[in-house]
Protein backbone atom coordinates (compact mmCIF):
# COMPACT_ATOMS: atom_id res chain seq x y z
CA UNK A 1 0.00 0.00 0.00
CA UNK A 2 1.41 3.36 -1.02
CA UNK A 3 1.75 6.21 1.43
CA UNK A 4 0.10 9.53 0.69
CA UNK A 5 2.34 12.44 -0.37
CA UNK A 6 1.82 14.05 3.04
CA UNK A 7 3.16 11.00 4.89
CA UNK A 8 6.07 10.62 2.48
CA UNK A 9 6.92 14.29 3.04
CA UNK A 10 6.58 13.90 6.82
CA UNK A 11 8.88 10.88 6.91
CA UNK A 12 11.48 12.33 4.54
CA UNK A 13 11.72 15.72 6.21
CA UNK A 14 11.68 14.28 9.73
CA UNK A 15 14.39 11.73 8.92
CA UNK A 16 16.57 14.26 7.09
CA UNK A 17 16.32 16.83 9.88
CA UNK A 18 16.81 14.18 12.58
CA UNK A 19 20.01 12.95 10.94
CA UNK A 20 21.24 16.50 10.38
CA UNK A 21 20.47 17.33 14.01
CA UNK A 22 22.31 14.20 15.14
CA UNK A 23 25.43 15.18 13.20
CA UNK A 24 25.35 18.83 14.31
CA UNK A 25 24.65 17.99 17.94
CA UNK A 26 27.22 15.19 18.03
CA UNK A 27 29.89 17.39 16.48
CA UNK A 28 29.10 20.30 18.79
CA UNK A 29 29.11 18.04 21.84
CA UNK A 30 32.41 16.46 20.85
CA UNK A 31 34.11 19.82 20.30
CA UNK A 32 32.83 21.21 23.58
CA UNK A 33 33.77 18.21 25.72
CA UNK A 34 36.69 16.51 23.94
CA UNK A 35 39.26 17.81 26.45
CA UNK A 36 37.40 16.34 29.43
CA UNK A 37 37.57 12.80 30.76
CA UNK A 38 34.07 12.79 32.26
CA UNK A 39 31.08 15.11 32.08
CA UNK A 40 29.29 15.85 35.37
CA UNK A 41 25.51 15.74 35.52
CA UNK A 42 25.20 18.92 37.58
CA UNK A 43 27.00 22.23 37.60
CA UNK A 44 27.60 25.22 35.38
CA UNK A 45 29.52 23.20 32.78
CA UNK A 46 27.54 19.97 32.89
CA UNK A 47 25.26 17.60 31.02
CA UNK A 48 22.30 19.40 32.54
CA UNK A 49 23.16 22.84 31.16
CA UNK A 50 24.34 21.39 27.83
CA UNK A 51 21.16 19.37 27.29
CA UNK A 52 18.81 22.21 28.19
CA UNK A 53 20.58 24.76 26.02
CA UNK A 54 20.97 22.53 22.96
CA UNK A 55 17.41 21.20 23.33
CA UNK A 56 15.98 24.71 23.35
CA UNK A 57 18.08 26.00 20.44
CA UNK A 58 17.82 22.89 18.26
CA UNK A 59 14.07 22.44 18.80
CA UNK A 60 13.47 26.06 17.85
CA UNK A 61 15.68 25.78 14.75
CA UNK A 62 14.17 22.48 13.65
CA UNK A 63 10.62 23.77 14.08
CA UNK A 64 11.40 26.81 11.92
CA UNK A 65 13.05 24.75 9.18
CA UNK A 66 10.32 22.08 9.17
CA UNK A 67 7.59 24.74 9.05
CA UNK A 68 9.28 26.62 6.19
CA UNK A 69 9.79 23.41 4.19
CA UNK A 70 6.15 22.48 4.74
CA UNK A 71 4.93 25.92 3.66
CA UNK A 72 7.06 25.71 0.54
CA UNK A 73 5.71 22.24 -0.29
CA UNK A 74 2.14 23.49 0.25
CA UNK A 75 2.68 26.47 -2.05
CA UNK A 76 4.24 24.20 -4.70
CA UNK A 77 1.32 21.77 -4.26
CA UNK A 78 3.58 18.82 -3.47
CA UNK A 79 1.47 18.09 -0.39
CA UNK A 80 -2.09 18.92 0.58
CA UNK A 81 -3.33 20.88 3.59
CA UNK A 82 -5.22 18.97 6.25
CA UNK A 83 -8.98 18.85 5.87
CA UNK A 84 -11.03 20.47 8.60
CA UNK A 85 -12.44 17.18 9.94
CA UNK A 86 -8.96 15.65 10.27
CA UNK A 87 -7.44 18.78 11.75
CA UNK A 88 -10.08 19.13 14.48
CA UNK A 89 -9.32 15.68 15.84
CA UNK A 90 -5.94 16.73 17.23
CA UNK A 91 -4.63 19.05 19.91
CA UNK A 92 -2.14 20.44 17.42
CA UNK A 93 -4.62 23.21 16.62
CA UNK A 94 -3.74 24.66 20.02
CA UNK A 95 -0.19 25.39 18.88
CA UNK A 96 0.21 28.95 17.52
CA UNK A 97 -0.16 29.37 13.76
CA UNK A 98 2.72 31.86 13.60
CA UNK A 99 6.06 30.12 12.96
CA UNK A 100 8.08 32.07 15.54
CA UNK A 101 5.59 31.55 18.36
CA UNK A 102 5.05 27.88 17.46
CA UNK A 103 8.80 27.30 17.36
CA UNK A 104 9.16 28.88 20.79
CA UNK A 105 6.50 26.56 22.24
CA UNK A 106 8.16 23.56 20.58
CA UNK A 107 11.53 24.63 22.00
CA UNK A 108 9.93 24.59 25.45
CA UNK A 109 8.82 21.05 24.64
CA UNK A 110 12.47 20.30 23.87
CA UNK A 111 13.37 21.56 27.34
CA UNK A 112 10.78 19.19 28.80
CA UNK A 113 12.44 16.31 26.93
CA UNK A 114 15.79 17.43 28.36
CA UNK A 115 14.29 17.54 31.84
CA UNK A 116 13.08 13.95 31.48
CA UNK A 117 16.50 12.78 30.32
CA UNK A 118 18.32 14.60 33.14
CA UNK A 119 15.83 13.20 35.67
CA UNK A 120 16.38 9.65 34.40
CA UNK A 121 20.15 10.13 34.37
CA UNK A 122 19.95 11.37 37.95
CA UNK A 123 17.97 8.29 38.98
CA UNK A 124 19.86 5.55 37.16
CA UNK A 125 23.50 6.58 36.65
CA UNK A 126 26.43 7.87 38.54
CA UNK A 127 26.49 11.64 38.52
CA UNK A 128 28.90 11.72 35.57
CA UNK A 129 29.48 10.02 32.22
CA UNK A 130 32.55 9.43 30.13
CA UNK A 131 32.74 11.93 27.27
CA UNK A 132 32.25 9.35 24.50
CA UNK A 133 29.19 7.93 26.28
CA UNK A 134 27.76 11.42 26.69
CA UNK A 135 28.32 12.18 22.99
CA UNK A 136 26.54 8.96 22.00
CA UNK A 137 23.70 9.63 24.43
CA UNK A 138 23.34 13.18 23.18
CA UNK A 139 23.26 12.04 19.55
CA UNK A 140 20.49 9.53 20.28
CA UNK A 141 18.61 12.14 22.26
CA UNK A 142 18.94 14.63 19.39
CA UNK A 143 17.28 12.20 16.98
CA UNK A 144 14.35 11.73 19.36
CA UNK A 145 14.11 15.48 19.90
CA UNK A 146 14.22 16.26 16.17
CA UNK A 147 11.54 13.70 15.34
CA UNK A 148 9.15 15.19 17.88
CA UNK A 149 9.81 18.79 16.87
CA UNK A 150 9.50 18.06 13.14
CA UNK A 151 6.31 16.03 13.35
CA UNK A 152 4.59 18.67 15.48
CA UNK A 153 5.76 21.51 13.22
CA UNK A 154 4.77 19.78 10.00
CA UNK A 155 1.33 18.73 11.19
CA UNK A 156 0.58 22.18 12.59
CA UNK A 157 1.73 23.88 9.39
CA UNK A 158 -0.45 21.54 7.33
CA UNK A 159 -3.45 22.70 9.36
CA UNK A 160 -2.64 26.42 9.45
CA UNK A 161 -5.54 28.34 7.92
CA UNK A 162 -3.48 31.33 6.84
CA UNK A 163 -1.38 29.17 4.51
CA UNK A 164 -4.41 28.02 2.57
CA UNK A 165 -4.81 31.56 1.20
CA UNK A 166 -1.57 31.15 -0.76
CA UNK A 167 -2.86 28.00 -2.44
CA UNK A 168 -5.72 29.67 -4.34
Amino acid sequence: MRMTPNYVFLVRVSLALALANCVVTGTLTWFLWRQEVVVPLWGQRSMNSHLFLTSFVMSFSLAVVASKLTQQALVNRKILPLHWHLKNQTMLDRLPADIFHRSFIISLMGCCYAFLLVYLLNLFTDKELEVIKFVKLNMMFSIWLAAGACVLSIYRTLGSPYKKQHLK
